[in-house]
């Protein structure tokens, strides 16, 4: 009788679990991702150390606006840099350089001030727009795996995945992938700090594991859900003003 009981009690987690696991959709996954992280309305101030051999070389200070498909940044320090300004237009990567009052374009894949992120990874304002899904969500006991493909070569990496939290769904590692699908460098996500119902990071770092002596912190401060600056603040005719 009690082989029974247990048999039964195994054939009824077995079951729980597969309509647990089919109950998770990489499309919704990634939607949340965009929404959460990579495409909301936001303001905030956003430091980046740039470490060689866990030494901090340089250290720069930004506020970052984003509103829908655009965002915009300006450099607050150090002073040598103030004023110079980027801004993603959803259509192309600009800066402007105060000192010589030129415009010019700038690639995506370039590297982020010379740090270990490329301007996608941090300019991004739509992980949906980027990358494809890549077969199923994978689950181990403590992360969601989703895999993504980049849509088209102008995305700084062939493929990423993404580690989620198994319980909350939240991020807390990214891979990077080449195209012969060699892990090039990792995002590792930290400190949350709630803003309403969304929980967001305050803490990235990248880590190059082509070179393990770099390493780029990002750490976010004065963080607002929305913004009040309006659409002709995010293109190139007052990105100079």
């Amino acid at each position: 009788m009690k082989t029974l009981q247990r048999t039964i009690l195994a054939l009824v987690l077995a079951v729980c679990s597969q309509t647990t696991h089919a109950q998770i959709q990489p499309s919704d996954l990634l939607e949340k991702l965009d929404r959460n992280f990579f495409a909301m309305d936001m303001e905030f101030v956003m430091q980046m150390q740039i470490l060689r051999k866990e030494k901090v070389k340089r250290t720069y200070e930004m506020k970052v606006f984003r509103k829908g498909k655009k965002l915009r940044l300006t450099i607050l320090e150090p002073s040598i840099e103030r004023d110079r300004r980027i801004l993603n237009d959803g259509d192309n990567l600009w800066m402007f350089l105060p000192r010589s009052s030129k415009l010019i374009k700038i690639p995506y894949k370039q590297a982020f001030l010379g740090g270990d992120a490329s301007n996608r990874d941090i300019l991004r304002i739509s992980l949906v727009e980027d990358y494809d899904i890549l077969g199923t969500v994978e689950r181990t006991e403590k992360h969601l795996i989703l895999r993504l493909k980049a849509k088209d070569l102008k995305t700084a990496y062939n493929q990423v995945n993404f580690y989620l939290d198994s319980q909350t769904e939240l991020p807390v590692l990214q891979e990077m992938l080449s195209l012969s699908g060699k892990v090039i460098k990792t995002i590792q996500y930290d400190d949350f700090t709630d803003l309403g119902e969304v929980r967001f990071p305050t803490k990235l770092t990248i880590l190059d594991a082509l070179n393990k002596d770099s390493k780029t912190i990002f750490t976010y401060s004065e963080i607002a859900r929305g913004t009040t600056k309006q659409a002709i603040f995010f293109t190139t005719a007052l990105l100079s003003k």
